[in-house]
């Protein structure tokens, strides 16, 4: 098959370079990516994990890898092996902002090109198995990775729904006007999303405080006690999920991509904060105390309290579906139960 390429030479100046050795993987499957690659040399495979489904074999300069999960924001369709020798580009948003600024009409070109290509692979299902089969063995559950504004405004809308409508309470960072929550670490966040059937149902965002500061949240937590923290530490905030859904797996799809997401990026530990009710929850999962409880200015009395992404993060980043969370709740309710033990 004939695969579509990008010029990769009028990228050199704006992308940095990369190299894979022979079985360096490029790409997880499941794992949600905020890059791609534009390979230069070499050749890689592309392994679906289905059965029955052929190993597919891309080479050639200008071959793009991720580009599906970029542009729309969901996890890895496949992994990806370097089979030789093989070097590429890396694109990422502050490279198209560079594009953008310099090179408007270059990055015109790329982004239909990927879109073009993108499609092409789809219905030639060169990444992606479509057979109904393979959709109906899979939950009806997708999280996708914010990818553009658009997006970021779905979850904040939700949050919108979430804390003002439903549960009545008043925040600080609301815009009652276009109905969303918006604050200033959702410039530097990485925000899911839990879809189904269209409809966005849960949210979350991960900030890695190597990338930027988290304000007030690191006195709060106690992260500043950490010798991880900055460079190996992540806050969770704003993890939401719809009234009607919250008996289901969607709050564990949501901590499974972020775990994944922090396992890659190196996050050791892993902060967030909850209400008194979900204390037995959240230690259920892996999570400790991490501090004295605080005053949250949406959410109220509330813990600070802390996963060690290295002792938790493998599990947790693999799905088990509804088993999983049954059993979640199964240690949920003896933790709570020791608690209330304490107490008596």
């Amino acid at each position: 098959m004939t695969q579509a390429s990008i010029d990769t030479e009028s990228l050199r100046s704006f992308c940095p370079a990369v190299r894979f050795k022979p079985g360096d993987i490029l790409r997880h499957k499941g794992h949600h990516y905020s890059d791609m690659y534009l390979m230069v040399d070499g050749s890689v495979a592309v392994d679906r994990q289905l059965k029955g489904a052929p190993e597919i074999v891309i080479a050639g300069s200008g071959s793009p890898i991720g580009e599906i999960g970029f542009l729309h924001g969901g996890s890895a369709t496949a992994t990806v092996t370097a089979k030789t020798a093989t070097s590429a580009l890396v694109i990422d948003d502050s490279t198209f902002a560079s594009l953008e600024k310099h090179q408007p009409p270059l990055a015109v070109q790329v982004l239909r090109q990927l879109a073009f290509i993108a499609e092409e692979r789809l219905s030639d299902n060169l990444i992606l198995d479509s057979t109904a089969k393979a959709f109906r063995a899979s939950p009806e559950i997708g999280v996708l990775l914010c990818r553009n504004k658009a997006m970021l405004e779905k979850a904040q809308r939700l949050r919108y729904t979430v804390y003002c409508e439903e549960l009545r309470r008043q925040s600080p960072y609301a815009d009652h006007t276009k109905r969303i929550i918006a604050d200033d670490l959702d410039n530097a966040g990485h925000t899911f999303l839990a879809i189904e059937k269209g409809e966005t149902i849960g949210t979350v965002r991960l900030n890695l405080c190597c990338e930027g500061p988290v304000g007030i949240l690191e006195e709060l937590y106690g992260m500043r006690a950490s010798k991880h923290h900055p460079e190996a530490t992540a806050v969770c905030t704003k993890f939401i999920v719809t009234k009607a859904k919250r008996g289901g797996p969607t709050s564990l799809k949501l901590i499974s991509a972020v775990a994944r997401y922090g396992m890659r990026n190196s996050v050791k530990e892993t902060y967030i904060d909850c209400v008194p009710a979900l204390l037995p929850y959240y230690k259920a999962i892996g999570f400790t105390v991490a501090g004295e409880p605080f005053f949250h200015r949406e959410n109220g009395l509330s813990h600070p309290m802390m996963l060690e992404v290295a002792r938790h993060g493998r599990r947790l980043s693999n799905e088990r579906g509804v088993r999983e969370y049954l059993n979640v709740i199964m240690k949920a309710q003896f933790f709570k139960l020791v608690d209330s033990v304490r107490r008596a």
